[in-house]
This record gives structure tokens, C-alpha cells and sequence, in this order.
């Protein structure tokens, strides 16, 4: 599947960039991580300046990460969000190349819905929308909304049949009628479509379960880790799983990322907001939730690994290390055959100035970055 447009591209995700780079998490207070380190309060200017330096460096992406309530404990990360849609159509406007990704929880939009959001930004953007969709985990935010989550591979259909209806109203004129197990549409309408013939799709979620429907409907699906060996092993369990539905898996995965002048430095900065400051806690609640969708049955010792990779950054790949080396790292993840990472920083304003300045020349000089606006 692709969401390419008929017309030439705008957005900078169509170039030739070996690896793509985004913007992860710029959206809520605290970015990725559950530290006492993290800014706790959001700052609108800060995400406009932090956009716009990543558009005119010829960054790909923007991914807001979907949130509606703070995780409590200690710091209570991500207490402030600004929701996902709202936020990307101001995005959109206010940049030029790049594409803007909103976050879609299935369950709190409905199709119809989130069908016309998505065709609005698209127009407004020109062309440089896409959508993150995801199917559900956080019991407590959809509780929120008065909505009970479905079993876990329920979810997924939810999701195929919300899809389905969504690529109906953005390709189709006249009015649509569907009656499905989740929904039914009486009389659908929907105009202005949008301005590609499909917008970007991305899906994340590595069950049996969530790789078939990322593999069969997503355009890329987000794999991610903490650490390499599970990478490379998600890697490879990932693109059997696609061969098996005669698919070739374009992924994309999520990192943090810490710049120092020395190895020792970078070392100590992170260890700094994720072991003195970090609120482990609550990542220990939040993994056991992921991980076991609830279940209290997890080995503890599984629990705090895991616990201590969502303190650095939800779980993501840690990117730690002078420039050279996280310009090594970041090619090393486009040898596993990953296309793009999603970054984060804890200070964000500072963390893409030096990725620019430092980093991305030597990305260049690896071949893995061909637009120049990024050095000039």
C-alpha cells in the first residue's frame, strides 16, 4: 500500500533519503520519558520552533504521540497533551515539507470522524498527512470516555473495518452505506477528499495479531526495542511474519537520543534523568499493563527491565554517545533494513539544534542522507 500522491511531492517523506528521521513525542509534557529530569508543562512555542527547525532541515516526519491523561505517580508524566488531530492541523500549516502525522486511538474516533479530520489536514497540508492508528491498550484513558475495551485481537478487526470505511469515504464520491460487525453508516458523505489518494498509514503493535494488520494495511510498521538483540530478533520475526502474507515489511522504530562530546558524558547524562530522577514506579505499572494487558502474573525481574526502558523513553532504543557515535547507531538500524526512526530528546529545543548541526553531516557523509538543506 502506499499513500504517494498522482501530482509530485511536497512532503519531504517521498525523497530519497535512505533513512528517514522524525519528530517523536513533541506533543505532551515530558516527551518520552518518565523522569523528574522532563519539562513538566508544554510549551506551544517550543513545538512550533522544534517543528520548523526539523522542516527546514529536510526532516521527514512529525508523530505526535496520542495521549489524554497523565500516568500519575511521582511526576505524572505526560500530564498535559495537546490532542493529536487539533494539534496537526496547526502543524500543518505552519510548515512546508514535512509530513505530519496525527495518532488516532480506533475506539474514541469514529470513521466518519476521524475520516473528515484526516481529509481536512490533508488539504491543508497539501498533501503531507498521515496516520498513526492505534487500537488500544490504556483501559484508563478510554474508561474516560465511558468506552470498554474489546479482547486483544478484536481490537485489530475494530481497526481493519474502521480503516476499510475511512479508504471508502476519502477514494469515493456519493454517499456511502455500510453495515460491518463495529459499524454502520447510513448515507456517508464525505467532501473534500483528501489530496493523496491515501494518506499515509502507519500502525504499531508486534502480537500475531497487530503484525497482520500493520503488514496488511499500514504502510509501515513501527518495530521497536530497547536494546539491539531484540531488535534484530523482532527484525526478523517481523519480516517472516510478512512473508508469510506475501508482504515485504517497511519499518520504522523510535529512539532517544543523547549527544555529548564524550562517550562518558553522554553515559552520565542518561543515567543521570533515568536512574537518579526517573520515576520507576510507575513505569513498573505501565509495563506489567503493556506487556500483560493487565494480567499481575509477569516475573518481576521481567517487569523491571522493561520498567527501566520506559523510564529512558518508552521503551524505545536508547541512542546514547558522542556524534559519531549515534550517527554509527543510526546506521546501524538501516542495515537491520529499518527505514526511519521516530526521535526524541529530553530537552528537545537543544536536542534537535545539536542532531542537526553534528549529527547529520556524518549521516551525509555515510549516504544515508542526500538533501542538503540540512547543512546549508
Amino acid at each position: 500500500m502506499t499513500g504517494q500522491q498522482d501530482s509530485p511531492q511536497r512532503s519531504s517523506f517521498f525523497g530519497d533519503n535512505a533513512l528517514k528521521l522524525g519528530v517523536f513525542c513533541l506533543n505532551v509534557s515530558g516527551g518520552m520519558m518518565l523522569s523528574g529530569a522532563s519539562k513538566p508543562t508544554l510549551d506551544w512555542d517550543e513545538n512550533v520552533s522544534v517543528a520548523k527547525a526539523a522542516d527546514d532541515a529536510g526532516w521527514e516526519f512529525l508523530l505526535p504521540i496520542g495521549r489524554w491523561r497523565g500516568h500519575g505517580g511521582k511526576y505524572n508524566a505526560n500530564a498535559e497533551q495537546y490532542e493529536c488531530f487539533t494539534w496537526a492541523a496547526a502543524m500543518a500549516a505552519l510548515t512546508q515539507r514535512i509530513q505530519v502525522f496525527a495518532t488516532c486511538h480506533v475506539p474514541i474516533y469514529h470513521p466518519m470522524l476521524a475520516a473528515k479530520l484526516s481529509a481536512t489536514i490533508d488539504n491543508i497540508s497539501g498533501g503531507r498527512f498521515g496516520l498513526n492508528i492505534v487500537s488500544g491498550w490504556n483501559a484508563a484513558e478510554f474508561g474516560m470516555f465511558g468506552i470498554e475495551q474489546l479482547p486483544h485481537d478484536d481490537r485489530y478487526l475494530m481497526s481493519a473495518e474502521w480503516l476499510e470505511i475511512m479508504e471508502s469515504l476519502w477514494a469515493k464520491h456519493g454517499e456511502l452505506d455500510h453495515q460491518g460487525r463495529f459499524y454502520t453508516v447510513e448515507k456517508g458523505y464525505l467532501e473534500p477528499k483528501t489530496v493523496q489518494q491515501r494518506p499515509v498509514i502507519v500502525a504499531a503493535g508486534q502480537s500475531p495479531a497487530g503484525l497482520d494488520f500493520g503488514i496488511t494495511h499500514a504502510d509501515y510498521c513501527f518495530v521497536g526495542s530497547d536494546n539491539w538483540d531484540l531488535l534484530e530478533q523482532t527484525m526478523q520475526r517481523c519480516k517472516t511474519h510478512a512473508a508469510g502474507l506475501n508482504r515485504e515489511l517497511n519499518a520504522l522504530t523510535f529512539c532517544t537520543v543523547v549527544v555529548k562530546d564524550t562517550e562518558a558524558e553522554a553515559k552520565r547524562y542518561f543515567e543521570w534523568y533515568v536512574d537518579e530522577l526517573g520515576d520507576l514506579e510507575t513505569a513498573q505499572r505501565l509495563a506489567n499493563n503493556i506487556i500483560s494487558g493487565g494480567a499481575q502474573a509477569l516475573p518481576p525481574e521481567l517487569v523491571a527491565k522493561r520498567a527501566r526502558a520506559y523510564v529512558a523513553g518508552w521503551g524505545a532504543l536508547p541512542l546514547v554517545g558522542t556524534a559519531e557515535q549515534v550517527a554509527e547507531q543510526l546506521a546501524r538500524l538501516s542495515g537491520l533494513g529499518i527505514g526511519g526512526a521516530a526521535l526524541g530528546w529530553l530537552d528537545y529545543t537543544e536536542g534537535i539544534d545539536r542532531f542537526n548541526a553534528e549529527v547529520m553531516p556524518l549521516l551525509h557523509q555515510a549516504g544515508l542522507r542526500t538533501d542538503t538543506r540540512s547543512l546549508s
